[in-house]
């Protein structure tokens, strides 16, 4: 006699499909999650990027500075006999050579575009500063977000400030004159850099448009 084995399915065989339902629905929640906060994290990290870009901005000025003090104060040069050139390192009143400034010539990694910006080393009389004499000053143009993250930094307001015509920074070799009264002043709501040695301004000037770091290296 033959003997039918009659095969019985097994009652477990279909409860695998609910973990790997489950695992598809964490996964897709996860996807939604991590595109929903694509952009806050993008925004975080620029704003420390800002925050980097003008720390480094700061303490560059700041170095600066201590070059022309060096040579002035010690050497007894006025600001004007000073050589800016980066590519004197042998003069003793040069801001970059051993004997004179003995500071080394600043970055322009930290600027707007750092293929075509250049560190410009400005002859202007500063609202705040001095009396009628014009000023020495080292500005760099940056992007917006680096110049409020400037500011934050100098006088405690995360603020660009509103263009103003500060004068061609290109032009290096004159004075100009109308920055006695524009430059910098109360320009928003909250926010003065009168007699402010470093912080960032908004200049209108078509020569040199845009945001500027700027830090002032000699007073008359």
């Amino acid at each position: 006699m033959k003997t039918r084995i009659q095969e019985r399915l097994n009652p477990q065989a279909g409860i695998a499909i609910g973990p790997i339902l489950f695992i598809v629905a964490i996964l897709a929640i996860l996807a939604a999650a991590i595109a929903a906060g694509s952009g806050s994290f993008t925004s975080g990290t620029t704003n420390e990027a800002n925050r980097t870009k003008a720390s480094a901005m700061i303490q560059i000025g700041e170095n600066l500075k201590v070059g022309m003090d060096r040579i002035t104060m010690e050497g007894g040069l006025v600001p004007t006999a000073v050589d800016i050139n980066a590519m004197n390192t042998s003069a003793s009143n040069a801001l970059f050579a051993p004997s004179g400034g003995g500071v080394a010539a600043p970055s322009i990694g930290m600027a707007n575009n750092p293929v075509t910006d250049v560190w410009y080393y400005v002859t202007e009389p500063v609202n705040g500063f001095g009396t009628s004499a014009p000023e020495v000053l080292a500005v760099l143009h940056v992007a917006s977000g680096v110049c409020a993250e400037i500011n934050n930094r100098a006088i405690a307001q995360a603020i660009e400030p509103t263009s103003t015509d500060l004068g061609n920074f290109v032009s290096t070799s004159t004075s100009q004159t109308q920055a006695l009264t524009n430059w910098p002043t109360v320009s928003n709501a909250g926010i003065s850099l009168v007699s402010v040695s470093t912080g960032c301004v908004n200049n209108a000037n078509t020569g040199s448009l845009g945001d500027y770091y700027y830090q002032i290296l000699a007073i008359q």
